[in-house]
């Protein structure tokens, strides 16, 4: 799968997530600070989903059909904190989609 690579820019009204992965970037632009976001693996139907965590509304999706293990590696920018929380039950949206 590479790399994919997420941007967080805050801007006065708004928040854009900027999505880098093979090469093409997607911009989604969300007005409210999100506190929560979900990361979802689903490996067997190849898709890495991105979502608000607290109203279960998906952000942006990536297809990519899975051959290897997937290992997930967290970085900050700059100084700050960065909280996982492992475990969570899987969102309602997720689990009719």
């Amino acid at each position: 799968m590479g790399r994919l690579i997420v941007f967080w820019f805050p801007f006065s009204h708004s928040f854009l997530y900027r999505f880098l992965h093979t090469g093409v970037m997607s911009d989604v632009h969300v007005t409210e600070h999100l506190a929560r976001i979900g990361i979802l693996l689903d490996y067997s139907s190849g898709r890495l989903l991105f979502f608000n965590a607290e109203r279960g509304l998906v952000l942006f999706t990536i297809r990519h059909k899975f051959t290897d293990a997937a290992h997930p590696a967290f970085a900050l920018e700059k100084a700050g904190v960065l909280t996982l929380c492992t475990g969570m039950e899987l969102p309602e949206f997720v689990k009719h989609s």
